[in-house]
């Protein structure tokens, strides 16, 4: 799926202002996160690019603070495993994503816990209180982007 594409697909998903998403992934792609098209070239993101652009959506906590925000998300981790890696796993389909509830980023500090049914799993430190700004991503709406990404629709 071309960026473009996965952009409109993240938005309409997730309920975000396609415009803010489409600033906060040319963020990430000017500091070398995500691939930058040039003249007709224009290639499909891998699982991994759209894990990136993905968490470039979610971690919104600026447009300045697009790029470290993406880094610092990517970079938390669960034990020995990687945000991203579990994010690209999942979009590839080797993690299956039936079993997720809903899956909840936390901005400040930086920290994502995945819910399921039976257990959840922590990357980072979540703080628990009533200023902590959350962002959540329910199940369905996850289950229904991967397969946009899968699919290719936008």
């Amino acid at each position: 799926m071309r960026k473009r594409r996965a952009t409109h697909a993240v938005a309409r998903r997730l309920g975000l202002n396609v415009n803010r998403v489409a600033a906060l992934v040319q963020r990430a792609s000017e500091a070398g996160l995500l691939p930058v098209t040039t003249g007709s070239n224009r290639p499909d993101l891998s699982h991994r690019q759209l894990a990136t652009l993905l968490i470039a959506a979610v971690a919104d906590n600026g447009l300045g603070n697009a790029p470290g925000s993406v880094r610092e998300f990517a970079a938390l981790s669960a034990g020995a495993l990687r945000f991203d890696d579990w994010l690209e796993s999942l979009i590839a389909g080797r993690v299956n994503a039936e079993p997720i509830l809903s899956v909840v980023l936390q901005l400040d500090p930086a920290a994502v816990t995945v819910l399921t049914g039976a257990t959840q799993l922590e990357f980072g430190n979540a703080a628990h209180g009533a200023t902590t700004r959350v962002t959540a991503i329910s199940g369905e709406a996850l289950r229904d982007l991967i397969e946009d990404f899968q699919n290719g629709v936008g």
